[in-house]
């Protein structure tokens, strides 16, 4: 019998090596409940299942997919960590097209389809994403990468927000050899002693203020990571109960 691998958690690589691993082997019985609970879903008006298996359904299914969603993060997360920058796939980018596409998918990921209305925002009940970003600014990147950026940052902005009305601002300013985009939100803030910690890897901030916040703790490590690779930077200001605002800073190529 072939013998499985020797790993060990404390060595950076083979803690990948193991992630990789678990992702792969996780994905396809995943695959396979979220295929057949959403098989079976389809034929609830015709079965006439109870109230009571309708709604086991749907939550198996809910879960289903929010595990498979947590296990794509785990295995990009991995693809990130690999990168070098001469694996980049820059080209030149319409930023505020860009930053559209990402607010958008943020505000799918909560459940409801966003309306993105004539000008400069976004919104579905509840949340308002504002986009101030002049429309010619380009930057060159890699564009998956800084989908997934952007759409870390402004989902973060939405999760970790405790209010009825949630308001995000996105500001994007051309400084001559650099452009940053800052994602305001006004939603719980961080403590002070967390801040320098948000980075590390499987590091959450969970408290009685956000409550339990779904994930690995692996999205703002992917993001600085993204930005290592653009030779980027990343800087937070934060009040607690007031909000935070993350600024990215991309040099222009």
């Amino acid at each position: 019998m072939e013998k499985p691998p020797v790993i060990n958690p404390q060595n950076d690589a083979d803690a990948t090596k193991m992630l990789s691993l678990v992702s792969h082997k996780l994905k396809t019985p995943l695959s396979i409940i979220n295929g057949y609970s959403e098989a079976i879903l389809s034929q609830t008006a015709k079965e006439k299942f109870s109230s009571f298996t309708a709604k086991a359904l749907e939550e198996i299914n809910k879960q289903g997919v929010k595990l498979c969603n947590l296990v794509d993060k785990l295995l990009f997360f991995n693809k990130v960590e690999s990168l070098q920058p001469k694996d980049l796939a820059k080209k030149s980018i319409n930023l505020k097209t860009l930053i559209k596409a990402s607010a958008s998918d943020a505000i799918s990921h909560e459940g409801e389809s966003p309306t993105v209305p004539a000008g400069s925002s976004i919104v579905k009940k509840g949340t308002f994403i504002e986009i101030d970003c002049p429309s010619s600014l380009e930057i060159k990147a890699d564009e998956e990468l800084m989908a997934f950026l952007l759409e870390e940052l402004i989902s973060n902005a939405i999760k970790f927000n405790n209010k009825a009305e949630k308001i995000i601002k996105v500001q994007c300013a051309h400084h001559g050899d650099s452009i940053s985009i800052s994602i305001r939100d006004y939603g719980a803030g961080i403590r002070p002693q967390d801040v320098n910690k948000i980075f590390e890897r499987f590091y959450q901030v969970d408290d009685y203020f956000t409550g339990q916040i779904d994930g690995w703790g692996l999205g703002l490590p992917i993001v600085k990571k993204i930005l290592e690779l653009h030779d980027g930077s990343i800087s937070v200001i934060s009040d607690r109960g007031l909000g935070s605002i993350f600024t990215v800073s991309i040099p222009v190529s």
